[in-house]
């Protein structure tokens, strides 16, 4: 019996080609990123589904149109630098941007672009794999704040630590009389400062009453100096816990620093009230300050104009004056108040 070659041989070259391309057009098919081609032009030649999910535009809307569609128009200068090294055979790998979205937002990509050739080895076009890298950047963002945050704290730490050592050194006779009662200011501190923080999971600090948490957090700064509190009691959602922590937290340390928690004969009141469907705090510290030496905007000030903002449903407004300071917030009561 004679067999013959092409019935025992595998698939042929072309076959194998073919599988191949079909292999290859899957993978870019289902890639969760988008791939584009494009000519020397600028002409996009092809558009896959991720590059729709990206973008918003279908294939139909983008192959034929100007890659420049995508690209804001303060940075369509990249898109010659990239052409001309395209033309010079080069790889562009991990180049970060933005890129204009068909509903006009913004969005931070993860470029990888490499030169498309033709049988003749010379260059026709490019492909281009673009990745969403929001969540890496707000990550980014993220991290910066808690960096900047934490050197905040850290340093506000050391100022009142220091600002108390100055005014406890006066009500004492000894060394030991001074270790005894710094110990003590201390450990209220921390007591106070666990109430402006999460735990580890995130999780947010505890509900409470709001003239127990003002109580916690003044305590440990005031010491001997005299405060008054004329506060209607409310009990705090949990979730507002931390936001207004961090607050009293931070009017506390810069009276500490150089307010009416920083000399003799400074007084301090809070008072607070419901007002329809707001909540009005007031911390009037009384004291002899230099206004202009205290009116700067440091960290500490937008990080609590931005809580009260994104947490509390409110604004913070601050007057000074020759004879102290007062700092207003006007609160979203249904977000204050634990139901």
């Amino acid at each position: 019996m004679n067999v013959h070659a092409s019935d025992t041989d595998g698939p042929s070259q072309a076959d194998l080609s073919s599988n191949l391309n079909d292999y290859l057009a899957a993978i870019v098919e289902s890639s969760d990123d988008a791939i584009i081609t494009k000519n020397l032009d600028g002409i996009i030649q092809t558009w896959n589904p991720g590059a729709e999910r990206l973008f918003g535009y279908a294939a139909s809307e983008a192959v034929g149109q100007p890659i420049l569609m995508l690209i804001p128009e303060d940075r369509q200068h990249e898109e010659v630098d990239i052409i001309s090294r395209l033309r010079r055979g080069e790889r562009i790998k991990h180049f970060e941007t933005l890129r204009r979205r068909k509903d006009g937002k913004l969005v931070p990509i993860s470029l990888t672009i490499s030169p498309v050739k033709n049988s003749n080895g010379e260059i026709i076009g490019a492909s281009k794999i673009a990745r969403d890298i929001t969540h890496m950047v707000d990550a980014a963002e993220r991290q910066n704040l808690l960096l900047t945050e934490m050197r905040h704290r850290v340093g506000n730490c050391f100022a009142v630590a220091g600002s108390l050592i100055s005014v406890n050194a006066r009500q004492v006779e000894t060394a030991s009389e001074l270790a005894s009662l710094m110990r003590e200011r201390l450990s209220a501190l921390s007591d106070a400062h666990r109430l402006a923080v999460t735990d580890p999971s995130g999780k947010p600090a505890g509900s409470t009453s709001l003239r127990n948490l003002i109580i916690s957090v003044v305590e440990p700064f005031a010491g001997d100096h005299l405060y008054e509190l004329d506060v209607e009691d409310m009990h705090i959602a949990p979730d507002a816990v931390t936001p207004i922590a961090l607050v009293f937290y931070e009017l506390c340390t810069n009276a500490a620093k150089y307010g009416a928690l920083s000399q003799g004969g400074g007084g301090l009141l809070v008072a607070a009230r419901r007002k329809g469907e707001r909540f009005r705090i007031d911390w009037r510290e009384q004291c002899c300050l230099d206004p202009h030496a205290t009116q700067k905007e440091g960290f500490g000030t937008q990080m609590c104009d931005s809580v009260v903002k994104a947490s509390l449903g409110g604004v913070v407004t601050r007057r000074f004056e020759v004879s102290g300071m007062t700092a207003t917030m006007d609160l979203d009561l249904k977000i204050l108040e634990a139901q």
